[in-house]
């Protein structure tokens, strides 16, 4: 998968609740790694996302934790 194919997606956490879209993908050059994946989750709030919770990526992101365990980016 590239990059600009996972911007855009909705993310949705273990509770099957939207957390938002996803908007950034940190990445890390040297290590050809992604560090973590920030998410809107309304007008001007952000969330970081590790790729450790990420449980699937398809049509959308599943997580394996809840809105509320995310860091604030």
């Amino acid at each position: 998968m590239k990059a600009k194919d996972l911007l855009g997606k909705e993310v949705i956490d273990v509770d099957a609740k939207v957390v938002g879209k996803v908007v950034d993908i940190d990445l890390d050059i040297g290590e050809a790694t992604i560090l973590d994946i920030s998410v809107k989750t309304g007008f001007t709030k952000k969330m970081s996302i590790s790729p450790r919770d990420i449980d699937k990526i398809g049509d959308k992101v599943l997580l394996r934790v809840a809105k509320d365990k995310m860091k604030k980016a």
